[in-house]
């Protein structure tokens, strides 16, 4: 492609941005919102540098996402995000902010693949654009899909720990103040969940459908036997949680090698969704004649096909066996 017009088109992208990062702060502005986003002073010192720096970029595109918020197809999609959100982070970040860093992150797949085509790394082609493009949408959901289950890994390590709080508690105080103690004690992860069970609860939610949401959002196979314990004695918490404690002790014993096993799966799991992006990506900037040859024939196409076809079997495969593993 011609040098002049992947100019042009950098030049326009690069505009369109602009003017929507302007236009965001203008409505914003307006609106009189950017209080609500903004930190005191107080907060910037209670917080690390690395903090910072991420809530300040999570109010830009917080403002950005402002021209997304009244897409009611987008709005759905970016409930599944729900879940990477911390109550402390909720003044900072919604759902919909998470959509609006995938389509900047295909902005600047986009960018940095015509600004290689213009540094003569490799000629412009609709193929490779179109990886650069799944890169886009594929690597912020990786990432933020690790720190979710690094943050279920957490939740899970420190679960015995917080139903010992509870049963230790609740012949003292009531439900209440046993989860505030765990709130205040343990870290911010599971600190989070409970802060949420103590939410629903003020909602009137029962202790029982309030374990089996903390389920719902986790995943985590030790939740579903509180739930259903609390399911079995609701009226004696004491003697349930003494229970649930009895039985975790005998789960803490038994999950250390199914743990280490879900791990060694997790990692073949994203290993093999990232590498047929990065051999197809390296093949195509050594010699793009590796897929003409694949492409240019019938025979070629059918023989692709039942490869992926293949590698979506296999991947579907390691996950089922994560879930029975669960």
């Amino acid at each position: 492609m011609n040098a002049y017009v992947i100019q042009i088109i950098l030049i326009f992208i690069s505009l369109i941005v602009i003017f929507n990062i302007f236009y965001s702060i203008r409505s914003s502005m307006l609106e009189r919102r950017i209080s609500d986003y903004s930190l005191s002073k107080k907060d910037f010192d209670d917080i690390t540098t690395f903090e910072k720096i991420s809530r300040v970029l999570w109010n830009i595109v917080h403002l950005i996402s402002n021209l997304l918020n009244k897409n009611k197809t987008l709005l759905k999609l970016s409930s599944s995000y729900e879940k990477y959100i911390l109550i402390k982070e909720e003044e900072y970040k919604s759902s919909i902010d998470y959509i609006t860093v995938k389509l900047i992150a295909i902005i600047l797949s986009i960018l940095i693949y015509l600004f290689l085509v213009l540094a003569n790394v490799f000629d412009f082609n609709i193929f490779l654009l179109l990886i650069f493009i799944i890169l886009g949408v594929v690597l912020p959901s990786l990432f933020w899909q690790v720190r979710y289950e690094k943050k279920c890994k957490n939740i899970s390590d420190k679960l015995y720990e917080s139903i010992i709080v509870i049963d230790d508690n609740l012949p003292k105080t009531n439900i209440y103040n046993a989860l505030n103690k765990i709130i205040k004690e343990l870290d911010d992860d599971i600190a989070d969940e409970y802060q949420r069970i103590l939410i629903d609860l003020s909602y009137n939610i029962s202790l029982n459908q309030a374990f089996r949401r903390f389920y719902n959002r986790t995943r985590i196979p030790e939740i579903r036997v509180i739930y259903h314990l609390l399911d079995v004695d609701q009226d004696n918490l004491e003697e349930a949680f003494h229970i649930i404690r009895k039985d975790f002790e005998y789960f803490d014993k038994k999950n250390t090698y199914k743990n280490s096993l879900l791990m060694i799966l997790n990692v073949l799991k994203t290993v093999f969704i990232l590498l047929p992006l990065v051999l197809i990506l390296g093949m195509s900037i050594s010699d793009f004649n590796y897929f003409n040859n694949v492409f240019n024939n019938v025979f070629g196409i059918i023989i692709f096909e039942v490869i992926v076809f293949i590698y979506i079997v296999f991947i579907h495969t390691i996950k089922m066996m994560m879930e029975a593993r669960k």
